[in-house]
């Protein structure tokens, strides 16, 4: 799927309104419950053009821990747990963090 951002800012009201709120996978109860922990909510908001690869991911076991399309203004990425990292480049994603020291940002393939 393309992305169809058009003149939508990050974190602006037009990127909150277009995102869709989905309830955090099971397998991924512990940041669930960091989150409640913080006075957050159990669900999380995710861009429509990369939901599918997200839960994707999320059907392959992977924890992810934050990810956005790029709005057309940058890279597309998906932050994932530590302890799938190896398991994402045996899918074939590619790291792309501008600190060359992180190692759990990956380009997402579907944008």
């Amino acid at each position: 799927m393309a992305c169809n951002c058009k003149d939508i800012d990050f974190g602006s009201e037009e990127n909150f309104a277009q995102q869709i709120m989905v309830d955090i996978p099971p397998h991924m109860d512990g940041y669930k419950q960091a989150r409640l922990n913080e006075g957050l909510s159990d669900k999380i908001c995710i861009d429509p053009c990369i939901i599918d690869e997200v839960k994707e991911l999320w059907s392959l076991g992977i924890k992810t821990l934050g990810c956005c399309c790029g709005h057309n203004k940058a890279e597309p990425f998906v932050n994932v747990h530590e302890k799938d990292i190896q398991k994402m480049l045996s899918l074939g994603y590619v790291q792309n963090h501008q600190d060359k020291n992180r190692k759990d940002t990956f380009r997402l393939k579907s944008v």
